[in-house]
């Protein structure tokens, strides 16, 4: 009756601590591709198109659009990464004429910068 609440008692424990051998969730993407994040009272009128080294925003609607945007670039860990020249860390404007497509070149701010999430809204 002792080994059997013994064994038990230490199958449990086992289990327990297997549990907290799981692999850490990463919050990055699986796939090498920047994040797009898009504003509700924009996303109707844009579509966005997110290179590794370009983005391009399209004007869908029939009617001018003014979007402002923003990089925020990271290593392979996720660790944001700064730019020492400050234009690369501002949100950027631009006016859309109906069904006009820009490219717009993303560059890393570092050497170490991996990818780039980029914020879209409505200006």
């Amino acid at each position: 009756m002792m080994n059997n609440l013994k064994r038990s008692f230490l199958l449990g424990f086992v289990g327990l601590l297997s549990a907290c051998i799981s692999n850490q969730e990463s919050y990055l993407p699986v796939e090498n591709k920047p994040i797009v994040n898009i504003e509700q009272n924009i996303a109707q009128y844009i579509q966005v198109d997110a290179k590794p080294t370009t983005l391009i925003i399209t004007n869908i609607s029939q009617q001018a659009t003014q979007v402002v945007y923003k990089f925020f670039w990271y290593d392979q860990e996720g660790v944001t990464q700064n730019s020492m020249n400050l234009t690369n860390d501002e949100w950027h404007n631009l006016e859309l004429a109906p069904q006009e497509k820009r490219e717009i070149p993303a560059i890393k701010p570092t050497v170490e910068s991996a990818n780039y999430r980029v914020y879209l809204r409505r200006q």
